[in-house]
Order: C-alpha cells, then sequence, then structure tokens
C-alpha cells in the first residue's frame, strides 16, 4: 500500500526553511556506503540486471541503488521529502522515474527523473499539489506516465512536455504500466476498476470491473495479450486485454495483493502480499506454483522479475530488498544492513573498523578499506544511541535506550571486536544511556544519560566507579580529554568539567541558552567543540584550559547542531545537523568554511547525522538518518 504519511517534509519546510543555493555546494569524496534502509515502496531491476534500485514512502525518502553481484550499496540519493512511492528503470538503464507525495510548494517535487549513475535530477514534472502514487515509462523510453492523484499523466521524455492527462478514475490510480508495445496504458484505482487507455489518443478504450476493493497493482503480460491485477481483495485477477474479459480469479493470499509481475516468458505471475509472502501462479491454469516466504520478512510491498526470469527481487516492510530464486523459493541474495537511523559511530583507533548503531539496535561493523559488513553485535532491543572503541581497538562499548517514557532497554554493553561476543552488560541509566565515551588508558569509559548523572565505569569488569550529578536534563554528550585528566558533559544548556581522577566539578561553561547536544575535545587538547540545539550560532569553540570561549560558528542557522569532531591535526572541525542533512568542515583559527556538505548527507523525518573522523585525519564518516553510513574522504 502506498497510503504513507507525508508530513515529514511539510514540517521541514515549516519548520526549518531550506538551504540558499550558497550552500549547495558539493557532496563528500565517498569512498563507501553502507547501511539499509526503511520499508520499501518499490524495487525495480536494471534491464541488464546488474542493479537494483529500491524506494522508500516512509521514514526514509530515498532512492537506493545496489549491486546485484555482492549487494553493495552504490549510491543513496534524496529522493523526495514527501517520500518515494514508485520508481521505475528506461529501457537503456540511465534514467530512474520516480512518483513520490506532493509537498508544500510541490510544483515539481511528485515527479523526477534522475540519472542513474549520477543521482543528479535531469527533469522535474509539475504535478500541482497533488501526490503521485505510481510511474512507468514507455518500452521505447520516449514517454513516462504516472498515477498523480486520481488522474494518467502523459509526459515526453525528451523535453518534460506534458502531452495528456487521462481523467475518469474516481478514486487514487495506484498502479499503472505501458503494454509491451507502448501502444496502451492500463490503471488500477481505489475506485475498484482498472482501465485501459489508448497511449496516442488518450481515449479510453474500457473499464475492467471485478475487484470488490482498491486496485493496487497492474501488469501486462509479455505479449501484451493478459493483463494481472492485484487488490486489497486479496485476490489476484487475469484479464484478457483484447475484450476485457475476466479469464481468471486466484485466490490464496490472506493479506492485500500490493504488486504482480510477470516472468519474462509469461508462463507465471507472481504476486506479493502483506501476509508476508510472495505467490507465483501459473498462468494457463491459475494453479500456485510455489510461495515465497522467510521467517524475518515483512510485508512484502513490491516484486520485479530479474530479466532472465530465475531470479525474482522484492521488497518488504521489515526494511531489506531480497533476491529470490524462482526455482526453489530460496533467498539468493539479501541487501541492506541498518533498517533504522544511524545515531552513533566511530572510528577504531587502529584505523581497520568503524561502526555504526541505530534505531534498529543493531551494531554494525564494518571494514575501512572496503566497507566489508564484517559483523552485527545483537543484543540491544531499543536504538543504539553512542559507540565507542576501546584505544587498543580490541572492544566497543554501546549504549541505548529511547527516552522516557519509551525506554525499553538502558543498557550499556561492551562487546569483542574479533567476533562480536558480548563481553558486558551493564545497567545503563534510567531514562535511556545517550552518551558513551572510552578514557585514552582504555582503563574507563564514562556514559550520560535520562537520569541527568554522567557515570564512569571500570571496563575491565563494569563496576560503576562514581555518579557524577548536576545537570538539570539528560546528560547528551560526554567526552575525554586526550590526556584522560577531564571529562566534558553536555545535555541541558551548562557544560560541566569534571576531574575524571575523583569526579570533582573543575568549571561550568554557560553555553548559549540551549541545550548541548554534543561534545568533542580536540586532539591537542586545547580546544573543546560544543554543538549546541540552537538555530544559529550552534558550534561553539573553548578554550579548555581556562573555559574562555573563543569562538561562536553560526553553523547552521535552520537546525540544530547535533555532532561535532575534530580532525586529527586539531585544526578543523566539523559540524552536522540532520534537520537539515547539513555537514560542514571549519577552520578551528578563524572559523573560517572549509567545506558544506547537503548531497550524499540524507533525507528522513528523524534528525541525526552522526559524525566521526578517522585517527589519522584521512577519513570522516557518518551515519544517515536513512539507515545508511558513509565513510568520506576528508576536504584538504
Amino acid at each position: 500500500m502506498k497510503l504513507y504519511a507525508k508530513i515529514s517534509g511539510l514540517i521541514l519546510v515549516l519548520l526549518f526553511g531550506w538551504l540558499s543555493p550558497v550552500d549547495a555546494r558539493t557532496e563528500p569524496d565517498i569512498k563507501w556506503l553502507g547501511g539499509g534502509m526503511y520499508a520499501q515502496s518499490a524495487v525495480v531491476l536494471s534491464p541488464d540486471g546488474q542493479f537494483l534500485a529500491a524506494a522508500s514512502a516512509s521514514g526514509d525518502d530515498n532512492i537506493k541503488i545496489w549491486r546485484t553481484s555482492n549487494a553493495s550499496l552504490v549510491r543513496s540519493f534524496a529522493g523526495e521529502i514527501g517520500g518515494v512511492n514508485d520508481i521505475a528503470y528506461s529501457p537503456d538503464g540511465q534514467l530512474i522515474a520516480s512518483a513520490a507525495g506532493a509537498i508544500f510548494g510541490g510544483e515539481d517535487a511528485s515527479v523526477k527523473l534522475w540519472q542513474a549513475s549520477t543521482g543528479n535530477i535531469v527533469l522535474r514534472l509539475a504535478t500541482g499539489f497533488q501526490t503521485a502514487w505510481a510511474v512507468a515509462i514507455s518500452p521505447d523510453g520516449t514517454l513516462l506516465a504516472a498515477g498523480v492523484g486520481s488522474e494518467v499523466v502523459i509526459w515526453r521524455l525528451a523535453d518534460g512536455v506534458k502531452l495528456n492527462t487521462l481523467t475518469g478514475h474516481t478514486g487514487f490510480v495506484f498502479g499503472i504500466a505501458f503494454a509491451p508495445d507502448g501502444a496502451t496504458i492500463a490503471s488500477g484505482s481505489a475506485d475498484q476498476t482498472i482501465k485501459l487507455w489508448e497511449v496516442a489518443t488518450g481515449a479510453l478504450l474500457r473499464t475492467l470491473s471485478g475487484h470488490s476493493a482498491i486496485v493496487e497493482t497492474v501488469a501486462f503480460s509479455p505479449d501484451g495479450l493478459t493483463l494481472g491485477s492485484g487488490a486489497w481483495d486479496r485476490t489476484v485477477r487475469l484479464w484478457r486485454v483484447a475484450d476485457g474479459s475476466l479469464l481468471q480469479t486466484l485466490t490464496g493470499h490472506t493479506a492485500l495483493i500490493s504488486s504482480v509481475t510477470f516472468s519474462p516468458a509469461g508462463d507465471v505471475i507472481a504476486s506479493g502480499a502483506w501476509d508476508n509472502s510472495i505467490n507465483l501462479w501459473r498462468v494457463s491454469s491459475g494453479k500456485l506454483v510455489r510461495t515465497l516466504t522467510a521467517p524475518d520478512l515483512a510485508a512484502v510491498e513490491t516484486i520485479a522479475f530479474q530479466s532472465g526470469g530465475q531470479l525474482l527481487a522484492s521488497g518488504s516492510f521489515d526494511g531489506h530488498p531480497r533476491m529470490w530464486q524462482v526455482s526453489n523459493g530460496k533467498v539468493f541474495r539479501f541487501f541492506g544492513h541498518h533498517t533504522g537511523a544511524v545515531h552513533g559511530v566511530d572510528f577504531s583507533r587502529d584505523g581497520n573498523f568503524f561502526a555504526s548503531g541505530g534505531d534498529d539496535g543493531m551494531i554494525k561493523l564494518w571494514q575501512v578499506s572496503d566497507g566489508l559488513d564484517l559483523r552485527s553485535l545483537l543484543g540491544h532491543f531499543d536504538s543504539v544511541n553512542a559507540v565507542s572503541f576501546s584505544p587498543d581497538s580490541l572492544t566497543i562499548a554501546s549504549c541505548a535506550g529511547s527516552p522516557t517514557p519509551d525506554t525499553r532497554d538502558p543498557s550499556i554493553r561492551l562487546w569483542r571486536v574479533a567476533d562480536g561476543t558480548q563481553l558486558l552488560l551493564l545497567p545503563g541509566h534510567p531514562g535511556g544511556s545517550f552518551a558513551i565515551d572510552y578514557a585514552p588508558d582504555g582503563l574507563t569509559f564514562a556514559s550520560g544519560g535520562g537520569d541527568k548523572a554522567v557515570k564512569i565505569w571500570r571496563a575491565a569488569d563494569g563496576a560503576l566507579l562514581r555518579t557524577l550529578t548536576g545537570h538539570s536534563a539528560s546528560v547528551r554528550a560526554v567526552a575525554y580529554s586526550p590526556d584522560g585528566l577531564t571529562i566534558a558533559s553536555g545535555g541541558d544548556d551548562i557544560i560541566r568539567l569534571w576531574k575524571a581522577a575523583d569526579g570533582s566539578l573543575i568549571r561550568t561553561l554557560p553555553g548559549n541558552g540551549f541545550p548541548v547536544s554534543s561534545l568533542a575535545f580536540s586532539p591537542d587538547g586545547q580546544t573543546l567543540a560544543s554543538g549546541m540545539e540552537s538555530f544559529g550560532n550552534n558550534l561553539l569553540l573553548w578554550r579548555v584550559s581556562d573555559g574562555a570561549l573563543q569562538r561562536t560558528i553560526d553553523a547552521d542557522p535552520f537546525g540544530p547542531v547535533q555532532s561535532v569532531a575534530f580532525s586529527a591535526d586539531s585544526l578543523s572541525v566539523l559540524s552536522a545537523s540532520g534537520y537539515t542533512f547539513l555537514i560542514r568542515q571549519w577552520r578551528v583559527g578563524d572559523g573560517g568554511l572549509l567545506a558544506s556538505y547537503i548531497r550524499e548527507t540524507g533525507a528522513g523525518i528523524f534528525p541525526e547525522l552522526p559524525v566521526a573522523f578517522s585517527s589519522d585525519g584521512a577519513l570522516f564518516g557518518y551515519g544517515r538518518t536513512d539507515a545508511t553510513v558513509v565513510v568520506a574522504r576528508t576536504f584538504r
């Protein structure tokens, strides 16, 4: 079903505006992408079968392209803030069309054409303030059709000229397909009917009635003689195109049908449904051939055959695109890693590993050299908020917990990097554990949480050594100084510096009247950076020796800075805001802007954008709201 909420873009635009053209400078020099995505609204295979494109209309709002040979993530570009409902490849595989939710000021927002290799927008096709639910490109690659509201709109791809608007449905058009010869378009609608239209004239050829609920999906057989449809009445129907007569009604699914597609040979039709299954049916007899399912498969939203017909791609609500072997119904390839926003990232000190933790409760360990997904650390059953490698790179600490009253797992856990074994399980902070950092000597680590406290733990056995109190709100940030003598903490509008040896308060820094979201010491120990939850003037640089405010930087005028990180030479600092998907690099000496990134920084309704520098300063990594992690080369 494509009836997802479309409020995220409206909220962002109304509250934060949008970035001015001067901010849209570049994308990071990406070394590799990893991660996953939220529930898929559409998957489609490139004509040559080498790539799988997937889109989400819920929480993710990105189009992602995966290499089918090894399930590596090739590109993840921002699709639509309103959510992507459907996508389609052009016959030559060079372009991807998207249908999306309408957003505020959305004259160009609903239908777009993208260059698959770069993610650049080729065409913006205006639909007024209407949502586009489905999209298709003609077999010869000259036309694009979309279900826009209750209409079918046809554009010429060469220049984006609107050629025709087909009216007659009385409900949203959720399914759309070109016949193989390109002469006919089929549309399925919430009015429970299917309509066949002549492309050249826009004339209505016939209306097919019989479904007793919303028609979600339509597909032509390869020879163009048969039309398949799937509906909320849990049936798949086969129709003779020539006269509109009903040939077969296929029953067996126990929930709404979301997608149907014919095999390349035309002898099998596949149907995906919200009963967590895909059925393969013999077209000639209507007999059920095979059911594809898996223990972790959630509601199936979209399916597509590979050109050879031996593999079938699917997208589902569990967040993982899959490719199935048609012959035996087994999963052939599994795509994706995280399935929710990434909240915490860190590089190991030896430079070999990158860790990420997120909403899905998983911690992923990645190989820095090539982005290989090494292993998953499983145990948390709440959002993982932060991760921190030990100085020797042998262990990693993690903390979890949603804020009160939704806290399910506020625990702190220690893991062995080599094999992912959980070494320690600690109770953490009531109300959620939100921040964690290892001491430079690796003997202790500090955490902050919803109980407004900082806790110091012994790494060897997890013993709680001391609890530091004084904050008036949840502690969202903790950081050890490079010499290990000082701990900085923040969460309310005051930054506190503590003596690590005994927990005594050294001094307080007044901030700018807004809560502190993040803290980082420069490697030389001279400067402390704080990210503030204010709009503008939200990156503060402090002199550690006496607590003097050295510089206030207007890092993001439209959103709070949620994460900060220093380069290895202490000469630059990163700031990141998930509200506007903006990462910037600044000179510490004079506050000058070195780089500004808004491409390949994510999209979605949950504002998260944690950043980290590698220990040698050559790379920086970050996690995105769209379940993606990125490692990029540092600006020089």
